[in-house]
């Protein structure tokens, strides 16, 4: 029981990164006590956890004396102690992890501001290279830009100058303006635009290439302390632009763009609220699941944003089930964005889907393994058809181990881009002054023994969108998902 319970707790995927893409700066809503921090193998203990309120305006980070310093410290040395006591592998790959920390608690906690004091942390952090390691908190991100203000009620509607003085939003809820912008033939390019959003009224529409966002250009790579895959690249591109468009509820953020007749534009966008209700997983900011399930002729179509066991899955399940009883041919799971969440329901999934045990893999954890194992419920007639799951570079974690799962059993067929190879189980704690840290807690493999870590799953077949297809309309992927998914089986 402990070791399934272990199991089911931890965040799989990049979920954690992709639910903070809107968050400004600042901790969770409720800044969790601070943990126990362990002395170090030195046996020197670390210097005890300075509130948050005791920090002082004025003092200089350089003085080791300050409170801001104290803090940082402590911050530092919890990080650092996570890693040395509870990463899945007690090695750490054979990295001297005492070395990292000489070499960067000086120049972490002497950092100028917080934005340097984090980028510092997470470079340490970075030395391992692998995903799911991020430490973030109060001042990690630059503060807004002058355009991205809350607008006082009675303001105008979206694409128009605001007027007035800004107000300060306390709410601390963060929206968008409705559209997906990720990289296609090398281009930032506005992928999705949701119906009746701020984007959708402001004249925004799929293929429309953006070029600055709040003002800043979204050309560049963010910066990273290693050597990024070409699929990682895609991916960071569009958590950029995801977190660039994010803000507080009823602010504004300016969009400059080339639309589908080549012309320059620019606009203003009203950030809205996410849709749905919003779901808490641990120290993870809200989110907020979305279901969508279709039935195109004789195949249905299940797409969800998040990998979690309430709501998400009974409304999967119940999707699955209705789709056998009305005789469907086949069946397209299309993972697209889906950064992963909770690796536990990747089973249940699994077991709507076969009709004797599957295994989807193994999960290596510092002193024990758990098999993910799928079993049919008595009880349950399971859906028999084919089975085709789609994918692209915002595709993680728990989706990488259902798909490669289901792949490698022959299950199912995988179409789309390459998945973004970022499949170690982690956990999110909250450390001293409000950080939260990501981190790993285990490995994992498929049934072949296959690390999917820094891989990805292969598609049996690779199909991508273009700019051509976006502007006309057409999802050449789903397209050639349908015709698979209605495909006779092979004898």
């Amino acid at each position: 029981m402990t070791r399934i319970r272990a199991c089911k707790a931890f965040v799989l995927g990049a979920v954690a990164s992709a639910a903070c893409a809107g968050q400004s700066a600042g901790p969770a809503t409720t800044t969790p006590p601070a943990p126990a921090v362990e002395p170090d193998r030195s046996g020197a203990a670390p210097p005890p956890f300075v509130p948050i309120k005791t920090v002082q305006a004025g003092l200089m980070p350089s003085d080791p004396n300050s409170a801001r310093s104290e803090l940082r410290r402590s911050i530092f040395v919890a990080a650092w102690t996570l890693i040395r006591d509870k990463h899945y592998d007690k090695t750490l790959g054979g990295l001297d992890w005492e070395a990292q920390r000489r070499t960067y608690e000086p120049r972490a906690v002497g950092a100028p501001d917080e934005i340097t004091f984090y980028r510092v942390m997470n470079e340490m952090l970075g030395q391992l290279g692998q995903s799911h390691l991020e430490i973030t908190g109060p001042g990690a991100q630059p503060n807004p830009l002058l355009d991205e203000v809350v607008l006082p009620p009675g303001s105008p509607a979206a694409g128009a100058q605001p007027k007035g003085e800004p107000v300060v939003d306390t709410s601390g809820e963060t929206g968008d303006p409705g559209l997906v912008v990720r990289m296609i033939e090398g281009r930032m390019t506005v992928t999705a635009v949701r119906p009746r959003s701020s984007a959708d009224l402001g004249g925004i529409r799929p293929g429309f290439l953006v070029t600055h966002v709040g003002g800043r250009e979204i050309k560049a790579m963010p910066p990273s302390s290693r050597a990024l895959r070409p699929v990682e690249q895609r991916f960071y591109m569009r958590l950029a632009a995801a977190r660039r468009l994010s803000g507080p509820v009823g602010s504004r953020v300016t969009v400059r763009y080339i639309d589908n007749d080549e012309n320059p534009g620019e606009t203003l966008l009203l950030r809205e609220a996410p849709a749905g209700k919003a779901v808490r997983v641990g120290l993870l900011p809200p989110l907020h699941p979305q279901v969508k399930v279709t039935q195109i002729g004789d195949v249905g179509l299940i797409a969800f944003n998040f990998f979690l066991l309430d709501p998400v899955l009974a409304e999967v399940q119940k999707a699955i089930d209705g789709f056998r009883a009305r005789g469907a041919k086949g069946l397209v799971l299309d993972l697209r964005g889906n950064p992963g969440g909770l690796g536990a329901m990747a089973i249940p999934i699994a077991a709507r889907l076969v009709s004797k045990p599957l295994t989807l893999g193994t999960i290596q954890f510092r002193e024990f393994a758990n098999a993910l194992t799928a079993t049919p419920s008595l009880g349950v007639t399971p859906f028999l058809g084919r089975v085709v799951i789609v994918t692209d570079e915002g595709s993680a974690s728990t989706s990488e181990m259902l798909a490669a799962g289901l792949q490698e059993a022959k299950r199912a067929l995988v179409v789309g881009d390459t998945t973004l190879g970022a499949v170690l189980p982690s956990s999110v704690e909250g450390l001293p002054g409000g950080a939260v840290m990501q981190f790993v807690v285990a490995d994992f493999r498929t049934p072949k023994g296959i690390l999917l870590e820094g891989r990805g799953v292969q598609p049996d077949r690779r199909v991508l969108e273009t700019r051509a297809s976006l502007k006309s309309g057409r999802d050449p992927v789903l397209d050639v998902a349908l015709t698979m998914a209605r495909a006779p089986a092979k004898p």
